[in-house]
């Protein structure tokens, strides 16, 4: 399946036409240890250059786990790995910590399992080039996600990043959703998690159009987990536009620092996951 490449059409119903139409409403205010890591004095800026069926541009969007979380930074085999900074819209080599989403601004938070999953994609010959767009917010429910009205106003981010991918002229490949700890620790219904979930991905399919969405099973909160949070993430499943994500909840106690977060060997499972989960989705 080649990436989908959008335009002026799909992003016409714009619901932030004016100055609003990129402005990030800061998480921190609302929740606590959320500020984005913006740091760019060891970043290289580059350009666009030529993507075809070889690149894969991909939005990460969940909470904790996939932000700058995991105690060491991860330094990849490939370096044909880049990074779309939502904050400014601007193209960077990716390196951990990545730019845009928490964590990375202290020793014990300096890596992802993102750049893990770019670099097996890479390295399993899947992809060329792999475009990470990360716009995960550590700590927050699916509720905060999908109500346009709540503060700190996560929806709008989907239009904000379906604006700046437009702008740069990037394509979709894959829209990757993994969360649910907060909401197993909020224990959230069933029925409330599911629609706000397709409240989610509606929004996603109006502002990036015809890209895939994945979603993960996850929902391992310090031990525990919700049998009705998993069974919502599976239900929005339908095959053709919204697919099986990794299964997070495989990743044991091992492969957490802390019984919820990924150490080292837990991102590397994730990675390995999520490769799977992709090349399966879109029928790589």
């Amino acid at each position: 399946m080649a990436s989908m490449l959008f335009g002026g059409a799909g992003l016409a119903y714009n619901r932030y036409t004016a100055d609003g139409a990129y402005y990030i409403y800061p998480s921190a205010g609302v929740i606590q240890w959320t500020e984005p890591y913006l740091d760019l004095s060891d970043r290289t800026e580059v350009s666009r250059g030529d993507i075809g069926e070889r690149t894969a541009v991909i939005v990460f969007i969940g909470q904790s786990l996939s932000v700058n979380s995991v105690p060491v930074a991860y330094v990849p085999v490939n370096s044909n790995i880049d990074q779309l900074n939502i904050w400014d819209g601007k193209l960077y080599g990716a390196k951990d910590p990545l730019l845009g989403v928490n964590g990375g601004s202290d020793p014990a938070h300096k890596g992802t399992w993102l750049l893990r999953m770019a670099d097996k994609l890479i390295s399993d010959g899947v992809y060329d080039r792999v475009i990470i767009v990360p716009m995960s917010v550590g700590n927050t429910r699916v509720g905060q996600w999908s109500d346009p009205n709540l503060e700190p106003y996560l929806f709008r981010r989907i239009n904000t990043v379906g604006l700046r991918m437009r702008d740069a002229g990037l394509p979709c490949t894959a829209i990757m959703w993994g969360q649910g700890e907060s909401d197993t620790s909020a224990n959230t219904s069933q029925a409330s998690y599911a629609s706000s979930l397709q409240k989610v991905i509606a929004e996603f399919n109006r502002a990036i159009p015809g890209c895939p969405v994945l979603v993960a099973q996850e929902a391992y909160y310090y031990g525990n987990t919700n049998a009705g949070i998993l069974a919502a993430q599976a239900s929005v499943v339908n095959g053709s536009t919204v697919f099986a994500g990794e299964n997070v909840e495989l990743i044991g106690s091992s492969g957490r620092y802390d019984n919820t977060h990924l150490n080292e060997a837990g991102a590397d499972q994730r990675a390995t996951l999520a490769v799977a989960a992709l090349v399966t989705a879109l029928g790589l």
